[in-house]
């Protein structure tokens, strides 16, 4: 059976005494309070039943879509028309500091 590497060991003495200390200043019991807390919290919120919770899902999947789709498609033609309109009329000399 192959030893624990010293690493390890040296890990596991620096996290005991993390906790010690911790435990001696009252950080380990905030922190408890703390998750007690959080958890009375959580069952005191009205939670969505499931038939909400879908339809909650699919208007943000439209939202998404629609404003997916016009970004795209107004990158598309703005990019298209600057290429088009703007730059090559430049380099064509329309614009150029000539």
């Amino acid at each position: 059976m192959n030893p624990l590497p010293v690493d390890w060991i040296i890990g596991g003495v620096v996290l005991l005494v993390a906790l010690f200390i911790a435990k001696k200043i009252g950080w380990l019991d905030r922190i408890r309070v703390f998750f007690l807390q959080t958890r009375e919290e959580l069952l005191k919120c009205s939670w969505p039943n499931r038939e909400e919770l879908r339809g909650s899902t699919w208007m943000v999947l439209v939202a998404v879509t629609l404003l997916g789709t016009f970004t795209f498609l107004a990158d598309w033609f703005l990019g298209g028309f600057m290429i088009q309109e703007i730059l090559l009329k430049w380099i064509g000399g329309a614009g150029g500091t000539g």
